[in-house]
């Protein structure tokens, strides 16, 4: 029994969901290309997504690889530079080995000098003496004294050769050493030019590899010297030197270029299989081709990264759009399902209102192609609408609004229908000016737009009546007679009201104080009597600046308030305030002159800077009075720290004028260090504050605020008068004079005329102009748009150098590094700080190769330790810089600070 009723009740709750479920399946069934739409928008978007990731992709590939020719290519003209300066200085050491036994009458004694340090045991096997028979007559090794060595081709060369010239031998099998070695000879000669036996030195293969940049190129980079008929003199891959027993490079280059870069494939070219990219160029004179390579897949490894990243993300995305094809079409469903249930209910909405003495209207929304609402069509009303309007409800429905209205009221009825659009609701008091043009037979009604769906329902109240007699009391007691705007009495009784309406709908609210900017001026020059017209059209701009539901308040004096409600996000609002900004470009004609103003504005938001009214007004002045300090013309908006940055920003302002009239500033030194020479190249002017009291103040306590308040050119004249004043000093003590370089800010080169700023200094001191550099930041000279300037030619033409400080922080590209010809460039300190990690001195290497190919020299910059001085020196780094060579000192401490510069590095003081 008890499982017949259970079988029952399951059955009848079954009935009753397909019941509720039957109407909503078959208006389904009547609509189903709706349900496929947002599923082929998304195989779209899908196809668009992967088309532009691979060939992104592609691109960044091609980038790459021409980046990676153009660093080899760099690194092997230096590998050739530095391979011809070593086999220079063997045959400089030849040269000198030739005179010596000259001068000692052929008494010439080489034994040991392996053995004391006097040549290079790393690369050099053997130097030795043979008479014109062959014989060697003293040699590096004492065992190989007397034995005859006629035969070898570094001697039947020199023996046969015509001129005196270098002969440079292929790779040989020492016989004393049983090593591989290559020889270099030069003839000796008698005193009538006849040949007479030869000098000889004999070097092992790593000798031509000894500038393989191993931080550079890594474990399976390539280094290698062969001559010009292809046969290989030494190769070296990592650590390993290969002989020729063991060759490494398997095939010829190609012959068809004598310099380039090309892709060589690892199974043709190399023993390890590896490809590389691989750069040679000649070597002038002696016959020889230098040869650079890069590993391939080492090199390329940040790609493939970058191109796993990119198609993982692309995976990503794809599953994001198709599940958001699934939800848009299951919300686009759901609000067509809607609209046909408020489409079925309207009839009877209809009905219910004939009898409430309310006009009822249903709109709904025209749009043009480009999907903007240009008119509304009225679907449905009930007779008393129709009524409001002297109209049968016949007469109205179908037709469209702009059949009705014209001009602006028709501009006015779209306004209000497309907020009611785009908030969900429009609901206002709105005054009937009488006019031939004006349908509506009221002179008050209360206007509410709803929005249902795609569509808008409407009501129209008429409230004339009360109307009337509650307007003239507040017209009264709320108006200001000057301007006719809301007043200060008006503000503090409703804007609490409109704090509570935005609390209880969960809308932000926002208040604008607006101060003239020059008010006080216009006033006092122009009389009361123009100050007056002037605020009387500041209240009409700032009434047609703002949107139709926006209140604009009088304060007094030149205060104005502007009460955003509704007002939506944070760009609405920003939107609103540059409107107001804008409302006071076109100047102000007052007594046959114009006058130009501006307008500071601080703003605060309901909820985020407070929570009543006065807060809001007190917060918004205090954001107002920070624009004011900071340049004016513009808005804020209100944070916390606005207060006391205020007060303290004012007292810092005064103490850095003050400051200025008392050049408080001093100049301290930093030198820069040739770590090849070991000497002072140049120095850096520092500026420090010295502040009576409280000692010095390093330039991060006051450089932003003279930037801010533009005080920083006033400073920029007092360093470089100072600069060219210290080195006229240093030239009347005799003492050694470097360059010195001072910092320039992009706002000298906008704000005042730089170039006769130096010429002036320069004259006035009587120093070279190239004891001066101008140093301009990486960064700051990309935003403030001087990379077009031609100042910076005629400076060059003045004899002074450029130098582009902090590089690798900003966004300068390779075309306006060229384009501007800059003499020095500055590593900044962050890249040296991680030149110990292998990816540091890469990044490094690619740096000072870059600069180098374009003609400049290097400074690395925050240089702390031994170590990073050691590497930066081997990566080919001109010069270093930092608290390891010497922290910037005064002037009168420059020499001491320069002689442990150079006990540091371990040079001499010239």
């Amino acid at each position: 029994m008890n499982l017949h009723i259970d079988k029952a009740m399951l059955a009848a709750r079954w009935r009753r969901a397909l019941g509720r479920l039957r109407p909503f399946l078959a208006f389904a069934r009547r609509r189903l290309p709706m349900l496929l739409v947002w599923p082929a928008l998304a195989l779209a978007a899908i196809g668009a997504l992967w088309t532009y990731v691979l060939r992104d992709l592609e691109h960044e590939q091609h980038d790459r690889r021409v980046e990676l020719e153009q660093q080899v290519d760099a690194y092997t003209r230096s590998m050739v530079v530095r391979a011809r300066r070593s086999i220079d200085d063997t045959d400089r050491l030849l040269l000198l080995l030739r005179h010596q036994w000259a001068r000692a009458g052929k008494r010439l004694s080489l034994e040991g000098t392996i053995d004391a340090g006097i040549f290079s045991e790393q690369y050099i096997s053997a130097v030795a003496v043979l008479d014109r028979k062959g014989i060697v007559t003293t040699c590096s090794q004492p065992e190989v004294i007397g034995k005859y060595f006629g035969n070898r081709p570094y001697f039947t060369e020199q023996q046969n050769a015509t001129s005196d010239r270098l002969y440079l031998s292929g790779p040989l099998e020492g016989k004393l050493t049983h090593q591989e070695v290559v020889a270099f000879s030069r003839p000796l000669l008698t005193p009538q030019g006849k040949f007479d036996g030869i000098v000889l030195v004999a070097v092992l293969p790593s000798f031509f590899t000894q500038h393989y940049a191993e931080p550079v190129l890594g474990e399976y980079g390539f280094a290698g010297l062969v001559r010009d008929n292809g046969a290989v003199l030494a190769t070296r891959s990592g650590s390993i030197v290969h002989t020729s027993h063991s060759p490494f490079l398997l095939a010829p280059l190609p012959a068809d270029r004598p310099v380039g870069v090309a892709r060589l494939d690892g199974r043709r070219w190399f023993a390890d299989g590896h490809t590389r990219i691989v750069g040679w160029h000649p070597l002038p004179d002696v016959g020889l081709v230098g040869m650079v390579g890069v590993d391939e897949y080492a090199a390329l490894a940040p790609y493939r990264a970058k191109q796993q990243a990119a198609i993982n993300n692309a995976w990503w995305n794809t599953a994001w759009l198709v599940l958001a094809a699934l939800l848009a079409t299951s919300l686009h469903v759901h609000a067509k399902w809607k609209q046909h249930q408020i489409e079925i209910i309207r009839a009877t909405y209809r009905r219910a209102t004939e009898e409430a003495g309310e006009g009822f209207f249903i709109n709904r929304p025209v749009r043009d192609a480009q999907g903007v609402v240009r008119d509304f069509d009225i679907v449905d009303c009930n007779q008393f609408g129709a009524d409001m309007f002297g109209k049968h409800p016949m007469q109205l429905i179908g037709h469209r609004l702009s059949e009705f209205y014209q001009g602006a009221l028709f501009e006015a009825a779209c306004t209000r229908l497309r907020q009611a659009l785009e908030t969900g609701v429009y609901d206002q008091e709105l005054p009937v000016h009488p006019a031939p043009e004006q349908p509506l037979k009221a002179q008050w009604i209360r206007y509410k737009a709803v929005r249902a769906g795609d569509d808008l329902a409407v009501t129209v109240r008429d409230i004339s009546e009360s109307k009337a007699h509650l307007s003239e009391l507040e017209r009264r007691s709320n108006s200001d007679a000057l301007t006719g705007l809301p007043n200060r009495y008006w503000i503090q009784h409703y804007l609490p009201g409109a704090i509570a309406h935005a609390r209880a709908g969960g809308q932000r609210l926002a208040v604008l104080f607006i101060d003239l900017d020059g008010f006080k001026t216009v006033n006092d020059v122009l009389g009361h009597a123009a100050g007056d017209e002037l605020l009387r059209t500041v209240g009409k701009r700032l009434t047609t600046a703002v949107r139709p539901r926006d209140h604009v308040v009088r304060l007094g004096g030149d205060e104005f308030v502007v009460v955003l409600e509704q007002a939506g996000s944070v760009e609405d609002v920003e939107q609103v305030a540059a409107r107001v900004l804008g409302a006071f470009r076109d100047g102000f004609h007052l007594q046959q002159s114009t006058q130009v103003l501006n307008a500071s504005i601080g703003i605060s938001l309901f909820p985020e800077h407070g929570d009543d009214a006065q807060t809001l007004l007190k917060n918004a002045d205090i954001a107002m009075y920070s624009v004011k300090t900071g340049g004016k013309g513009a808005f804020r908006f209100f944070q916390a720290r606005f207060f006391e940055a205020i007060r303290t920003r004012l007292e810092t302002e005064m103490e850095l004028r003050h400051a200025l009239d008392q050049r408080q500033f001093v100049v301290h030194y930093q030198p820069r260090i040739d770590l090849a020479a070991g000497t002072a190249s140049s120095m850096e002017a520092l500026v420090r504050w010295e502040r009576p009291g409280k000692g010095l103040t390093g330039p991060d306590g006051f450089i932003p605020l003279l930037e801010e308040t533009g005080l920083i050119v006033r400073l920029g004249e007092q360093v470089i008068d100072n600069v060219c004043r210290q080195l006229a000093h240093w030239a009347r003590d005799g003492g050694p004079l470097v360059p010195v370089s001072v910092n320039v800010s992009p706002r000298q080169f906008s704000q005042s005329d730089i170039l006769a700023l130096f010429r002036g200094a320069i004259e006035r001191h009587g120093i070279a102009p190239a004891l001066l550099e101008i140093e301009v930041t990486e960064s700051s000279m990309m935003q403030e748009g001087i990379v077009e300037s031609t100042v910076f030619r005629q400076l060059r033409e003045l004899g002074i150098k450029l130098c582009i400080d902090d590089f690798g922080t900003g966004y300068s590209s390779l075309s306006q590094l060229q384009r501007l010809r800059f003499d020095v460039l500055k590593i900044d300190r962050a890249f040296v700080l991680r030149i110990e990690n292998p990816e540091g001195d890469t990044l490094i290497a690619s740096m000072i190769a870059m600069a180098h190919a374009l003609g400049m020299r290097v400074v690395a910059e925050g240089v702390e330790s031994r170590a990073q001085m050691q590497l930066l020196k081997t990566l080919g780094c001109d010069e270093g810089q930092g608290y390891f060579f010497s922290r910037p000192v005064p002037p009168g401490e420059r020499q001491p600070q320069a002689n442990r510069a150079f006990e540091t590095v371990g040079g001499t003081k010239s």
